[in-house]
C-alpha cells in the first residue's frame, strides 16, 4: 500500500505544475490541446499570441499550462474567455496569451474537469462537511496521510462552490466496491482562489 501512496503522490505532484502557485485567475474553464503528445519533447505551441488580433506571437520559450504532463495526455491552459476566433488563456499562472480557436484546442468547463478527478485539500481548514447546513457538528474527519477525495458532484450554492466527495475510511487510494467509504462536501474555490489540488491521474 505504501508503494501505491508514493506513486499517487508523485503523479499528482508531476501533474500540477500550475498549482505550485495560485493562478492569477480561475477563468471559465480550460483550453485543452487536442494532441498534447506533440509537446512530450518539451517543445511548446508556436501559435500563442500576446494580442486578441492574433498578430504578435509571444516571445518566450517559458510556456507552461496549468496541467502540464503531455506524456500522460495533459496540456490544459486555464481559459479566461473564448469566442469563435480565439481562446484567451493564462500562461505560467499569471501571463495572458491568445490562441486561435481553430480545432487544435477544445474547451472544457471546470465542472467537467472536476467530475473526472480526485482532489486534495490545500488547507485542512477547508473542512469536510456532512451536508451544507454549516453547523459545527457537521464536520467529518479524514486522517489519511495522503488525501485522495473522489469528486461525486459539483454545485454552486449562494455564491459558494462545493464538491461532493468520497474517500476510503482505511485510506486506500484505489478503493473497491467493498471498501467502506465516507462522503461529504468541501469548497473547491473561493472567488479566484483555488482551494484544492486536482489529481487527474488518480
Amino acid at each position: 500500500m505504501k508503494i501505491w501512496i508514493i506513486l499517487i503522490f508523485s503523479l499528482s505532484i508531476s501533474v500540477v505544475y500550475g498549482q505550485n502557485k495560485q493562478p492569477k485567475k480561475l477563468g471559465i474553464g480550460f483550453a485543452i490541446a487536442e494532441n498534447p503528445y506533440l509537446y512530450e519533447n518539451m517543445s511548446h505551441p508556436n501559435n500563442i499570441f500576446t494580442n486578441s488580433e492574433l498578430t504578435d506571437k509571444i516571445q518566450t520559450d517559458e510556456i507552461f499550462p496549468f496541467f502540464y504532463k503531455p506524456d500522460y495526455g495533459l496540456y490544459h491552459f486555464i481559459c479566461l474567455e473564448k469566442n469563435k476566433r480565439y481562446f484567451k488563456i493564462l500562461i505560467n499562472d499569471s501571463e495572458i496569451g491568445f490562441i486561435p480557436n481553430n480545432g487544435n484546442y477544445i474547451f472544457k468547463t471546470w465542472e467537467t474537469i472536476l467530475m473526472s478527478a480526485s482532489v486534495e485539500r490545500i488547507d485542512k481548514q477547508n473542512l469536510i462537511r456532512k451536508n451544507l447546513n454549516g453547523t459545527d457538528e457537521n464536520i467529518i474527519t479524514n486522517n489519511c496521510e495522503y488525501e485522495t477525495l473522489k469528486v461525486l458532484d459539483v454545485i454552486e450554492k449562494n455564491g459558494e462552490y462545493w464538491l461532493e466527495i468520497s474517500f476510503a475510511k482505511n485510506c486506500e487510494p484505489y478503493p473497491n466496491e467493498n471498501t467502506e467509504q465516507k462522503t461529504g462536501w468541501i469548497k473547491w474555490r473561493n472567488y479566484e482562489n483555488l482551494l484544492v489540488r486536482i489529481q487527474l491521474l488518480c
